[in-house]
């Protein structure tokens, strides 16, 4: 059985809009505390909140990929 957290010990949220960062996140030790859809016009688009709840400092995963990662550092070396 799973590690029961309550929402009480949260020291940190952060939303997210897609699985892949929300596994990221998760993997890195956040945990889900709320998942819903944001209605934009005829678009539905899913929001995830993430918490942070562990005593040491919040890990944030590296959400760029290798691509996006090169052309920032091509683009400092411009």
């Amino acid at each position: 059985m799973g590690v029961k957290m309550s929402v009480e010990e949260t020291k940190l949220t952060a939303e997210v809009s897609s699985i892949r960062e929300l596994n990221l996140y998760l993997n890195a030790g956040w945990v889900l505390i709320l998942s819903y859809v944001k209605h934009i016009s005829d678009n539905q688009q899913p929001r995830f909140v993430i918490a942070w709840q562990k005593d040491e400092e919040p890990v944030y995963p590296e959400i760029l990929d290798e691509w996006e990662r090169r052309e920032i550092r091509r683009s400092k070396n411009s």
